[in-house]
């Protein structure tokens, strides 16, 4: 069978976009043909990955620079999705144009609408030939009573309706009676999880989700700090990004957990986050399903989560995989953390009913149901009106003309590129259906031949961008062992014989290179980074093939989990200094490593802050044991304060950093002091950090508040505003050393 899928926008993120990437990616898996028309395309690509045999269509390209993106029709308001529906004002009069068209051209089997609007436009417009389906992944309380008329009087012509939980399909029945229509339940699927589950011994309880009222972090963060002061060692971690991060941030500061409470930022792959992980916390107002539950409890995360409509109590078995909390209850809600980080044992039989109980969620078992349905419905449907014969591959309306660049042995969706080809030989190419068996870099040399027309160089523009995109590199897993080396996975079809990893220093210039061997099972070959390899800096890493091209690499998993607990787990043997390799993802999607390598080294573990004092507790590396600490000024001013280096009964040294005493000293309005340890016997002085992390750029993760002194400034060396107040902050650097800037602006 061919299924359509109309959604939004799949270029973005979102529960709704993984739902769906899940599901049609199970349906490709299991032989069927499977196309996503994306009302929206706002991005070069999508933000997820997506299985190549799954084409996408956009429908309205309202990237820079695009027609429609002024086209005028785009600023007349649509009459398709009703004005009460939540994104009605997103759509006008060409995305109806363009909506509708897609709808009666399809050839699909099965045609599948993604929220109500689109179920609406599925129900209206969808050819007879095909099954019609609506899916439902908001709950019925979310939707208007305005839709919802809508719904009654255009679901006669949905042959079935799906929501993701039995609660919602009660209320769908009982809300918004359709006869015929046949509702039935398909929760969102997630996947096998790709790495092992966490190991349970952490002390870091995990939270995923865009960062908006309705997730109520708010509510995590108080809980979190009640039931912390029971459990030491323990820290929160949220991922995500939205609206509430500066409020979030700020509550962080106001309750003084900025050492225990991270904003973690998204991340494209959350597998390898969750397993860093040894609870998930849910703390919604609402949910619609719940599947970051799901996501924990396949990677073996038992949950708390608040009993919130409608979601969590159809994904968790309370008592038995995780904890439910009534909604409004944030005692009985710290109190539900405390219980779960506080029991090891009980950790452990809840991880591993979690894990059990989560394979019910597995896309190709709920796929299998999805595809079963239709098919019924289609045999009955093919009974009464036969599906029309086509002779010929059609050419879309509203230029949904599918792309001339060929990847995998698929076309790649691309409308406004066939308008471009203006040169007549690569026009004609483009329009052949050979185009499909052409590479992009036979596209691309051929460009580069004939550039002498206009068309041509915007071709050869268009090809490069496409080419140059990291989706388009060889892919690698990379797991940080635990001696702190690393070891890459890669896919052995990617991999030529007598291929290799090579790592390049973006500064020095310096090349490692590291051989692929074949795993024990076949597919898979794999490269060992021993941890004494790389000097520091920061690495490229290419795969070498036989003729000895490089390619740049993408990542895929980064499984850093061994370094997610710092110092404190033990992860460090008896080396002198320390060496360590953070694998990780760069702006731009490629796959790069961060390398430390000092003789000796200050780890910092702690950082306390009062009105008065900075007080740093971190752990030596390094031979002897440091007899001193001081500050130093940055810039064309140098200044130093000695300071105090006290060792301590659990293995650290603390440093104090007096504020009155470092406020004195100061010259300017703005200066930066970095820390550092002195080396016994007058060795040289060793900068303070946080290496041990897995946090790349911790500018943004760790944000400590700033301490306000409230004296008057009296300052004769510098002209100063009336009244001015003294601000200190400590911050880490871009190569994560802790630094201290002291600002004395209003």
């Amino acid at each position: 069978m061919k299924f359509s899928f109309l959604i939004h926008n799949f270029y973005g993120v979102g529960g709704t976009n993984r739902a769906l990437l899940n599901l049609a990616t199970a349906l490709v898996e299991a032989g069927h043909q499977v196309e996503v028309a994306s009302v929206f395309r706002r991005l070069d690509r999508t933000m997820f990955d997506v299985d190549r045999r799954i084409v996408v269509v956009p429908l309205v390209d309202t990237r820079p620079r695009r027609p429609d993106r002024t086209n005028p029709r785009h600023r007349e308001p649509s009459t398709l999705i009703p004005e009460t529906e939540e994104l009605h004002l997103a759509y006008s009069r060409l995305t109806d144009e363009r909506i509708i068209g897609y709808l009666r051209s399809t050839d699909a089997d099965v045609v599948v609408g993604t929220r109500p609007g689109l179920n609406l436009a599925v129900a209206r417009y969808a050819p007879e030939h095909a099954v019609r389906v609506a899916q439902e992944h908001m709950t019925q309380d979310l939707i208007d009573d305005a839709v919802k008329a809508e719904i009654r009087r255009y679901y006669p012509r949905v042959d079935l309706a799906y929501t993701v939980t039995g609660a919602d399909a009660a209320a769908f029945r009982s809300d918004n009676p359709v006869p015929g229509t046949r509702i039935e339940v398909l929760p969102n699927s997630s996947p096998p999880p790709g790495v092992p589950p966490a190991e349970g011994d952490s002390r870091i309880v995990v939270a995923a989700g865009r960062l908006d009222p309705i997730k109520r972090y708010d509510r995590l963060i108080s809980a979190f700090a009640r039931a912390a002061v029971d459990c030491p060692g323990w820290t929160l971690r949220i991922y995500g990004d939205g609206e509430q991060r500066q409020a979030l941030a700020a509550l962080i500061r106001e309750l003084g957990l900025y050492d225990q409470v991270r904003l973690m930022g998204r991340r494209d792959d959350m597998s390898t986050e969750w397993v860093k992980g040894a609870v998930a916390a849910v703390s919604s107002e609402r949910e619609s399903f719940g599947m970051t539950i799901v996501e924990a409890m396949r990677l073996g995360l038992p949950v708390v989560s608040t009993d919130c409509p409608v979601g969590p109590r159809e994904i968790i078995e309370d008592g038995a995989d995780g904890l439910l909390v009534p909604g409004d209850d944030l005692d009985g809600y710290a109190a539900a953390l405390r219980t779960v980080m506080r029991d090891d044992d009980l950790r452990a039989r809840m991880a591993k009913m979690a894990v059990a109980n989560s394979a019910r969620f597995d896309p190709a078992h709920l796929a299998g149901r999805f595809a079963a349905d239709c098919a019924e419905l289609l045999a009955t449907r093919r009974a009464g009106t036969p599906r029309p014969r086509r002779t010929a591959r059609r050419t879309l309306r509203g230029g949904l003309t599918r792309s001339v660049l060929a990847r995998g042995g698929g076309l790649l969706p691309e409308p406004d590129l066939l308008r471009a080809v203006a040169d007549p030989l690569l026009g004609a190419i483009a329009r052949n259906e050979l185009t499909r068996r052409v590479s992009i870099g036979a596209l691309a040399r051929l460009a580069r031949v004939r550039r002498v027309r206009g068309a041509s160089t915007r071709l050869q523009k268009a090809i490069r961008r496409r080419a140059s995109l990291a989706a388009d590199g060889p892919v690698a897993d990379c797991l940080v062992l635990p001696d702190l080396g690393l070891r890459w996975s890669v896919d052995a079809a990617n991999c030529p014989p007598g291929g290799a990893l090579v790592l390049g220093n973006r500064d020095t210039r310096e090349v490692v290179q590291v051989p692929l061997v074949p795993s024990a099972d076949g597919p898979r070959q794999l490269a060992t980074l021993d941890a004494d390899a790389l000097s520091e800096g920061r690495w490229n890493v290419h795969l070498l093939d036989g003729k000895g091209v490089r390619r740049r690499m993408r990542p895929q998993r980064l499984d850093s989990r061994i370094l997610a607990g710092g110092p404190d787990d033990g992860v460090v043997a008896d080396w002198p200094g320390l060496r360590v390799h953070l694998p990780y993802r760069t702006t731009d999607g490629f796959l790069a490593v961060r390398s430390w390598a000092r003789p000796a080294h200050a780890e910092v573990r702690r950082v306390e802050l009062d009105g008065e004092a900075i007080t740093v507790a971190a752990t030596w590396h390094g031979p002897g044991a440091p007899d001193g600490a001081v500050l130093r000024r940055r810039g064309d001013r140098p200044e130093s304060l000695a300071l105090s280096a006290v060792p301590a009964t659990d293995g650290t040294v603390t440093i104090v950093v007096p504020l009155d005493a470092l406020t004195d000293l100061r010259l300017g309005r703005y200066e930066d002091w970095d820390f550092f340890l002195r080396q016994p016997a007058g060795g040289a002085e060793v900068r303070l950090g946080r290496f041990l992390d897995d946090v790349v750029d911790k500018k943004r993760t760790y944000n400590y508040p700033e301490i306000q002194l409230t004296r008057e400034v009296d300052l004769d060396l510098v002209e100063e505003d009336p009244a001015p107040r003294l601000r200190v902050r400590p911050y880490y650097t871009i190569d994560s050393e802790l630094s201290v800037v002291v600002i004395d602006r209003p």
